[in-house]
């Protein structure tokens, strides 16, 4: 991390930032927190407000941005806790703009794919140094700490649950109003290791549904792998 004056989300809050610039600002503040006391408990449990918009929104749009940002597409980003019907607004360059079909103004929302118990097995993980996981635990009705057992995958078991998770949050989303030319990304959790040909295999089971064309573009982010749904120009 570069030193200098402690960031927080008033210093990328409504400012208008080269894409590749604000980029370096998410890293820079994802690596303060980290390094504070107890980083990797705030990171894992999204303690207060600034863990969750950081994971959940900055770091995703970041990685949109990463992924489109080349020479001649210098995008300019403007990042916006506040209570509009979407997270961020993205500018392409004009003469980007005028050349493709791209927008020269794209608003995005962000939302998060994940199993509805992942939140307890971070908890027990954080708390106790492991989990096997969130499909296989619950809350101990005793103790009423989070209780984990093995879960045994049945053939392609955790593609569809992707697929599905991916498919439940864009058709959440869906049903919003948001402006045209609207970008949803998408940050991927999975609850298990999900290798190349399992993320494509999932992200096939989406594309059937069609709902993405609900939006302009839908950008699917993990881990390690990234995928593109593009929809309408224009929603209706």
């Amino acid at each position: 991390m570069r030193k200098g004056k402690p960031l927080d989300l008033s210093s990328l809050d409504n400012k208008l930032f080269d894409g590749l610039k604000f980029c370096l600002k998410v890293y820079d503040l994802f690596d303060q927190v980290r390094a504070e006391p107890d980083g990797l408990g705030k990171v894992r449990l999204l303690k207060s407000k600034r863990e969750k918009r950081l994971l959940e929104e900055l770091l995703p749009i970041a990685q949109y941005i990463q992924a489109r940002y080349r020479a001649g597409n210098r995008l300019k980003v403007r990042w916006l806790s506040g209570s509009q019907p979407y997270d961020a607004i993205i500018w392409t360059p004009l003469s980007m703009a005028r050349r493709t079909s791209i927008p020269r103004k794209i608003f995005v929302e962000v939302t998060t794919s994940r199993h509805e118990n992942a939140h307890l097995s971070r908890k027990q993980l954080h708390e106790t140094g492991g989990s096997f996981g969130a499909k296989g635990i619950r809350i101990n009705k005793t103790t009423r700490v989070p209780d984990s057992s093995p879960y045994v995958y049945s053939g392609p078991e955790h593609i569809s649950d992707l697929a599905c998770q991916i498919i439940s949050r864009i058709s959440d989303k869906a049903n919003k109003s948001y402006p045209p030319s609207t970008l949803l990304i998408v940050n991927c959790e999975t609850d298990t290791v999900i290798l190349e040909d399992e993320w494509n295999e999932a992200i096939k089971q989406v594309k059937t549904t069609g709902i993405y064309k609900a939006f302009r573009e839908v950008f699917l982010t993990g881990l390690h792998y990234s995928a593109t749904l593009w929809g309408s120009p224009r929603r209706k």
